[in-house]
């Protein structure tokens, strides 16, 4: 970067031609939105559930590629949704196969155990998509779907582990390997597993399994759930003794070098399934070895295991810009996991990278022809470096070093410099935030703005990087912010624009950059599309790092600035645009909100309305059945002593039966109002549940966290005790000269002692935190335990809301036979006003007297018949 450079981008900062370029992308943007092939496949799979759509699903998503990696961290509603649809469509499936292999046994009197062992095609198909899925899902707690599944996979899991030729049975290698994918990251998974009634039946048949079979993948996902779900139990602490976990290790660490892939038969399955990846196994030992570090005593067996150290400097010499992308994610896999188990680990991977060759050859893997690979490396160094750069400063001191790193720090910043053709090329932003490219771009220049913190390498990057280019990129990406919709800025984070600020920023602190391009840039970082990607960076709400970085940035600007209000008010100005459009976004919610209880509003109106309708029309229907109730008894005074008390008896029929009616009303009024105390009760107890289960969740997080903090405070224990050894070792050598040196000496005291001061300090810190701990601890088995009792009142509860709704039932076909009773007796009241106009009718033409006398009689003698039959049928 020059003057010339300089001037550039001060051109281009207030160029019109620029603002037209961004607005025609924004418009092609807004008039082609459209979504990535994977969650297209989603979409469909989720519209229409069958086999070609999740074939489809399948072949798109065993892709190796960094959106497919991040899509169920960036899509976790989606996935969830994904996978209800997989479980119902895997057991619905699973259900076909059994009745399916039922009709062949009874058929047939032939039966083979190998056979009837295979699971089909699609079953397969769809537990691997279910573990493509679940990996990097967080699940919570697990739907009704989900849990389902649990059940199925733990009921078919305990009686396939006991079978005979159990290493040949992939279906049984997939389903312990979704369980253990299922448990790994959600808590309240674990939760639901260990809650469930079959469960030490589980238990067993993967003991059994384990002392039975030498298949690798069966023994490492066997240990994996069983880690996850029981190591911190008594049965964890007799299943995992010192003898079994030095096993244990044996068989992880042949799996992470590959001696055990080279020594097995790859010839014992003929499909083609996601187990045939090499790398498969060697991400679930990874894990395993974490789940196994929980422990307190196996973490200090693996941190004095052998083979740990030969393994780390194995996986760094896997990672070079030419090797093979698949082992390179092994490797970054497994070097990131460890990194976080104990500040040993951390120490052991820093000191494998203070060889030269290892650190160039891990930075040069990070422009990887592979996107995924390349990412993953940037988030291993980001990792391994964490808060504290300190560690790594000395391996950038000497000159030649630096030079040396200056193709890698030129290929980052080629990287970038690429990544603003592919924004302003991009046709959906959704597209663009999820692409390889773009993810790439995020954390090669995440990683740069880390390492520019060392300078040598800040230098190196004031040589090369392009301003104008940079400028582009985060104008475009500003621009971007005010175009978008308001409700999707809750989904979109210009991360790139975010990154590249802080990068720019840190550009001002180096001594070789000329006082005009400072300027130019100081004035750049000034503007409103600076200040309007700070606001973004300050109200993200899916990284909280991305927020910590941005404080800290704007408290640097602000504290290097001259004029500190009139910096702040231009900073605020674009902040506060951007809380508007959150704002209105939130607006937007809200009317959507409203307008949709206004249609609920009008719809409750409407059925008010339809009630009201309904209740007149049985009001006409009881004033249409008074009055042909007074018609039948006008009629009835025309006929014989007789019909007056078949009327009568009728009468009194009716009321019997409006009595009993009347009766059983007031039963079932009294049997819901019961049911409805009993199911707002149940609802309070279930709410309840998922209270305690909140808290739980909550309390995990925050032992995470205090776990973490303690790690930290046991590092700067280590240096203050490591500068304090270098003040001993000065004060032996300057003992000869301690006449000359006494004021030195006198300082060298004092600190000593404020160190001291600290030192106690933060030991006190620390036994405050393990009694902060434990007391988390009881009140975590506290909340258990509460847990299981309202689980067990819940159970209850279910059982006699079943029986309430088994006397409902008997009550409602109680009054359907009454209705239908009464409808007989309307038909029959019907036929008799026919009969009596016809009587009147006849009994008005005098020449037809004698033919309605007969038709009397006839009448006399039906009507004796129906009262005789009436008994009858009331006794049936």
């Amino acid at each position: 970067m020059d003057d010339s450079d300089g001037a550039t981008f001060t051109s281009f900062s207030t160029s019109v031609s620029g603002i037209y370029s961004r607005r025609a992308t924004i418009e092609k943007r807004g008039r082609k939105p459209s979504k990535s092939a994977l969650a297209v496949a989603v979409g469909s799979y989720i519209a229409s559930p069958s086999a070609a759509t999740a074939s489809d699903l399948y072949r798109t998503a065993q892709k190796l590629s960094a959106h497919n990696e991040f899509f169920a961290t960036n899509h976790t509603a989606l996935c969830l949704q994904l996978l209800d649809t997989l479980a119902e469509h895997l057991l619905a499936v699973a259900s076909v196969n059994k009745a399916t292999d039922t009709q062949d046994e009874a058929s047939t009197q032939y039966s083979q155990p190998t056979q009837t062992q295979q699971t089909p095609e699609d079953s397969l198909q769809l537990l691997e998509l279910s573990y493509l899925f679940a990996r990097k899902t967080i699940i919570g707690y697990p739907s009704h779907a989900l849990c389902k599944l649990l059940q199925w996979l733990v009921e078919n899991v305990s009686v396939s582990a006991l079978r005979n030729g159990c290493e040949t049975d992939t279906g049984l290698k997939l389903q312990l390997l979704v369980l253990a994918e299922m448990i790994k990251i959600s808590a309240g998974v674990r939760i639901y597993a260990k809650e469930m009634k079959k469960i030490k039946d589980y238990y067993r048949s993967l003991t059994i399994l384990l002392n039975s079979t030498e298949d690798a993948e069966l023994l490492v996902f066997s240990m994996a759930i069983l880690a996850r779900l029981v190591l911190s139990e008594s049965m964890g602490s007799k299943l995992f003794s010192e003898k079994n976990v030095d096993q244990a290790f044996v068989l992880i660490f042949s799996v992470l070098d590959g001696s055990w892939h080279d020594n097995t038969d790859e010839s014992m399955s003929d499909t083609t399934t996601i187990l045939d990846r090499r790398s498969l196994l060697q991400m679930v030992s990874a894990d395993l070895l974490c789940d196994l570090a929980d422990s307190q005593e196996i973490l200090e067996l693996l941190e004095k295991y052998p083979k740990i150290l030969p393994t780390i400097d194995n996986c760094f010499m896997v990672i070079n810009l030419n090797g093979e992308a698949e082992q390179i994610l092994v490797a970054a896999h497994f070097l990131a996991s460890i990194v976080q188990l104990s500040h040993v680990f951390r120490k052991m991977l820093i000191k494998s990278l203070s060889d030269q060759d290892v650190l160039y050859r891990v930075l040069q893997t990070t422009v990887h022809p592979s996107k995924l690979a390349a990412t993953t490396t940037a988030q291993l160094i980001l990792k391994v470096i964490g808060d504290d750069i300190r560690s790594i400063r000395s391996l950038f001191e000497p000159s030649e070093n630096a030079e040396r790193l200056n193709p890698v720090v030129t290929g980052m910043i080629r990287c970038i410099t690429d990544a603003t053709a592919v924004v302003q090329r991009a046709e959906d932003n959704e597209v663009l935030s999820n692409s390889d490219e773009y993810l790439h771009t995020v954390e090669v220049c995440h990683l740069l703005t880390k390492l520019n913190e060392l300078p040598a390498i800040r230098s190196l990057c004031v040589e090369t990087i392009s301003l104008n280019q940079s400028a582009t990129l985060i104008q475009v990406e500003s621009a971007l912010i005010g175009s978008v919709e308001p409700q999707d800025l809750t989904r979109f984070h210009p991360q790139l624009s975010i990154h590249l600020v802080s990068l720019l920023s840190s550009l001002l602190s180096d001594e070789n950059m000329s006082d005009k391009n400072k300027r130019t840039l100081v004035q750049f970082l000034q503007t409103s599309e600076v200040s309007t990607v700070l606001g973004a960076a300050l109200f993200n709400r899916s990284d909280k790092d991305i927020v910590v970085e941005s404080l800290l940035l704007l408290t640097q600007s602000l504290t290097g600035s001259g004029n500190k209000r009139f910096h702040a008010l231009g900073l605020a100005e674009g902040i506060v645009g951007f809380s508007q459009r959150i704002g209105d976004a939130s607006d937007n919610l809200q009317s959507t909100i409203a307008s949709l209880q206004a249609n609920a509003e009008v719809s409750a109106k409407t059925v008010e309305k339809l009630q009201s309708e309904m209740q007149q029309m049985l009001h006409l229907q009881d004033e249409v059945k008074a009055q042909q109730d007074q018609a039948l008894k006008d009629i009835g005074v025309k006929f014989t002593e007789q019909i007056r008390q078949k009327d009568d008896a009728i009468q009194k029929m009716r009321d019997v039966y409006e009595i009993k009616l009347r009766e059983v009303t007031m039963q079932c009024e009294s049997m819901g109002q019961h049911m409805n105390k009993q199911i707002s009760s149940l609802q309070q107890r279930e709410s309840l549940l998922q209270e305690s289960r909140a808290k739980r969740g909550i309390l995990e997080d925050e032992n995470s966290e205090l776990k973490r903090k303690v790690q930290v405070l046991e590092i700067r224990i280590e240096e203050i005790a490591q500068t304090h050894s270098v003040a001993m070792e000065e004060m032996k050598l300057r003992e000869k000269e301690l006449e000359e040196l006494r004021e030195e000496i006198a300082t060298i005291s004092g600190d000593y002692t404020a160190q001291r001061e600290q030192l106690e300090a933060a030991q006190d810190e620390t036994r405050r935190l393990e009694d902060e701990l434990n007391e988390q601890k009881l009140t975590n088995e506290n909340t258990y335990k509460e847990l299981v009792l309202l689980s067990k009142a819940h159970k209850v509860l279910a059982d006699e809301k079943k029986t309430i709704e088994s006397e409902v039932d008997t009550i409602r076909d109680e009054m359907a036979n009454l209705e239908s009773m009464n409808i007989s007796i309307q038909s029959r009241l019907q036929e008799k006003k026919e009969l009596a106009e016809q009587l009147e009718r006849k009994v008005r033409g005098n020449s037809r007297l004698l033919r309605m006398l007969r038709a009397h009689k006839r009448i006399n003698f039906r009507w004796r018949a129906s009262m005789t039959l009436l008994p009858l049928a009331r006794m049936r």
